[in-house]
């Protein structure tokens, strides 16, 4: 687990599989959350979108993708 997540962060096991929800803008998009499952990811991009929706600060859009597992430099 990293810094700062206060204990709700991923399974070590699960760092590569799973979901992330983005905060995508104008200017390109940061990673919010992973999830294990795509039902949780898009119930907390659901939740996001609605608070911005309430006090809007830019153009911001919450978007799930599935996590990508990096490839290893040789």
């Amino acid at each position: 687990m990293k810094k700062g997540q206060g204990g709700r962060g991923m399974p070590e096991e699960a760092e590569n599989n799973g979901f992330k929800v983005v905060a995508a803008s104008l200017f390109g998009g940061i990673e919010v959350a992973r999830y294990p499952t795509l039902e949780q990811a898009e119930w907390r991009a659901e939740q996001l979108a609605a608070e911005a929706e309430r006090s809007p600060r830019g153009y911001v859009q919450y978007v799930v993708k599935p996590v990508q597992a990096r490839k290893k430099k040789r």
